[in-house]
């Protein structure tokens, strides 16, 4: 993993959870100006994917990172895997009412708790490309429009964002279909997947590294390729 987080990081970390709730509560009614369903991979096939996937095990849904990188112009082997983590790992959540506001965050008068969140299916893909660990990450979640609110802390972490950002990048944010990179050194794509029937996915892809160890040439635009391409790999 990425080393402990400076107190600036963590207080941007913070910022972006908050952030999150804030979205979240939003994120329902403007989904219905999206276009729903029409994809091949719904929340309840990533979900019950999830529940059966060894830490060993391949990459799900026909993702290849090797292939995506080849097709992007990223002249780079990927490796499944890292030194000190699984090719595959999984974070399965049921859901969670809502709740008081974290301390420090200043909520909006019309919403006095942090928004429900709902069950969520969350896949992480780890692979070394070079030397570098580089993560493929993708969230389903029953609910319409959600994924990516859900999602903020790990893109603000990602894609190395301030406050400003994470705003910036929530009105801009993709549409099923569309990808997106974060604002700035552009160092986190982000993609949104059609689902089938009900239910938002959301896939991103990032390096897991810091400045020292990070890749030049993913980033910017060949990393929004190579996001874009993982997407279009993806069936049940």
């Amino acid at each position: 993993m990425t080393a402990d987080r400076t107190p600036a990081q963590r207080r941007r970390y913070l910022a972006a959870a908050g952030a999150a709730g804030l979205l979240l509560g939003t994120a329902a009614c403007s989904s219905s100006a999206e276009p729903a369903g029409g994809g091949t991979l719904s929340y309840a096939h990533v979900r019950s994917t999830a529940e059966g996937l060894a830490k060993s095990g391949p990459c799900p849904f026909g993702l290849d990172l090797a292939a995506a990188l080849k097709d992007a112009g990223i002249d780079r082997p990927a490796a499944p895997g890292a030194a000190d983590r699984p090719a595959v790992d999984t974070d399965l959540g049921d859901g969670a009412p809502a709740q008081p506001w974290p301390s420090g965050i200043t909520a909006p008068p019309s919403m006095a708790s942090v928004p429900a969140t709902p069950p969520k299916a969350w896949v992480t893909c780890t692979y070394t490309v070079g030397s570098t660990p580089v993560r493929v990450d993708l969230l389903a979640v029953p609910e319409d429009g959600a994924a990516v609110a859900m999602m903020l802390p790990h893109i603000q972490r990602f894609g190395n964002l301030g406050v400003d950002q994470i705003h910036q990048f929530w009105s801009d944010r993709p549409k099923p279909g569309e990808t997106r990179l974060t604002p700035g050194a552009g160092l986190a794509g982000v993609a949104r997947v059609a689902a089938k029937g009900k239910g938002d996915i959301t896939l991103t892809l990032s390096q897991d590294a810091d400045d020292a160890q990070r890749l030049s040439d993913l980033a910017g635009e060949p990393l929004r390729r190579a996001t874009e391409r993982l997407a279009a790999q993806l069936h049940p």
